[in-house]
C-alpha cells in the first residue's frame, strides 16, 4: 500500500460526528501511526456543540501521531425533520459531508494509499473509487453486528411485515439467531428512515475492500468463519473480513470522582449494579432526566448513571 510519491503510506481516516464514532477512528489512526509506520490523516466533522469533543480534538492534536482535518460543519435543517432520529441525522450529516470530504483530499499535497471509512461513512467510499484508491470500512463492533448489517438487506426482502412482530426468531446464515425482540433500534419501526439508512448501510458496506472488526479471533470464531464462508455470508460480504482488536482508549489517571467509583463498585454483590448510559448521542431533556432519576430511585436497584455530553458519573444505591 504505497503512494505514487515512493515515501512511506499515507492513509486517511473519515470519523463519523459524535464521540462514539470520534474516538474509536482516533485510535485506530494512533495504531496504524504507532505501530504500522504509516503517516495519516483523520477528516472530522466538525461539532461546535460539544466541548467534550474538542477536548479529545485537541489532545490528539497533543500527541501528534495523526493530522486532524476538521471538515467545515454542514446545515441539515432542510434535508430531515428534528425530530428524525439520532441514526438518520448521522446518516444524513455523513452524506452531505462528501462534498467537503472530496474536496478536502484533492487539497492534498500526497495522493492517499487508502481511505477508512466508519459505518455511518460507507457511502463517503464513492469519494475512494474518484481518487482510485483502496477502501475499507472500520467496524469498531462484534462480527455477529457486523453479520446483522450486511443480511439486513436481505432480510428486507424475505420478511413480511415488522420485525418485531414475528413469531420465531430471525434466522441468521451461520449466525447466531436474533429474537423479534431484540431488534437493533433501525429494525423496530420498518417505515422509519431509519431503517432505510441501515438498509441502505448493509448494501454499501460489503463494497470496500476490506473490513476492519475490533475484535480477535477467538472472540468470535463462529461469526467469523460465516462472514468468509461463500455458502453462507460470505456470499454476501465477498471481501476479507480482519480483526485488529482489541483496540481500546488507554485509561487515563483516577480522578477523584473515579476514586469513589471504583471502592464502591468493589463493595457491591455480583451483577447487582445497573449501568446506564445513552452514549455521546443520548441526549436528554431535563424533564426526561428528572424522569429517569426517579425511575431508578424508585427501582430499588444499585446504579452507575452516565452522563457522557456532561462529563459527569452518578452512581448510587437504592438497596438495603
Amino acid at each position: 500500500m504505497e503512494n505514487k510519491t515512493g515515501s512511506k503510506p499515507h492513509v486517511v481516516l473519515l470519523a463519523s460526528i459524535g464521540m462514539g464514532h470520534l474516538i474509536p477512528i482516533l485510535e485506530l489512526g494512533k495504531r496504524l501511526s504507532t505501530h504500522h509506520n504509516l503517516d495519516v490523516t483523520i477528516f472530522v466533522v466538525a461539532s461546535q456543540s460539544s466541548a467534550a469533543e474538542s477536548q479529545i480534538l485537541q489532545s490528539a492534536m497533543t500527541e501528534n501521531l495523526c493530522e486532524i482535518v476538521e471538515l467545515p460543519p454542514v446545515n441539515i435543517s432542510g434535508l430531515v425533520s428534528p425530530d428524525a432520529a439520532i441514526f438518520t441525522q448521522i446518516c444524513v450529516i455523513m452524506r452531505a459531508i462528501k462534498p467537503a470530504l472530496r474536496s478536502a483530499i484533492s487539497g492534498l499535497s500526497f495522493h492517499p494509499a487508502a481511505l477508512i471509512v466508519d459505518l455511518f461513512g460507507s457511502e463517503a467510499m464513492m469519494v475512494a473509487d474518484e481518487f482510485e484508491m483502496p477502501k475499507y470500512v472500520y467496524f469498531p463492533s462484534n462480527a455477529w453486528l457486523l453479520a446483522l448489517t450486511v443480511y439486513i438487506p436481505t432480510l428486507d426482502k424475505v420478511v413480511q411485515g415488522e420485525y418485531v412482530d414475528q413469531k420465531e426468531p430471525l434466522k441468521i446464515p451461520g449466525c447466531k439467531a436474533i429474537r423479534p425482540e431484540d431488534v437493533v433500534d433501525p429494525m423496530v419501526d420498518r417505515t422509519n428512515q431509519q431503517y432505510l439508512e441501515y438498509v441502505g448501510m448493509g448494501i454499501d458496506i460489503p463494497k470496500c475492500d476490506g473490513i476492519l472488526l475490533n475484535i480477535w479471533d477467538d472472540m468470535q470464531p463462529k461469526t467469523l468463519e460465516a462472514l468468509r464462508d461463500e455458502e453462507l455470508l460470505g456470499q454476501l460480504c465477498k471481501v476479507p473480513v480482519y480483526p485488529i482488536g482489541p483496540l481500546t482508549r488507554p485509561l487515563k489517571p483516577l480522578d477523584s470522582r473515579s476514586g469513589e467509583l471504583f471502592p464502591w463498585l468493589d463493595k457491591q454483590p455480583s451483577d447487582s449494579v445497573i449501568y446506564v448510559s445513552f452514549g455521546s448521542g443520548g441526549t436528554l431533556s431535563l424533564e426526561q432526566m428528572v424522569e429517569l432519576a426517579w425511575g431508578l430511585e424508585l427501582s430499588q436497584q444499585r446504579f452507575i448513571w452516565v452522563l457522557e455530553l456532561q462529563w459527569k458519573t452518578m452512581h448510587g444505591v437504592n438497596a438495603s
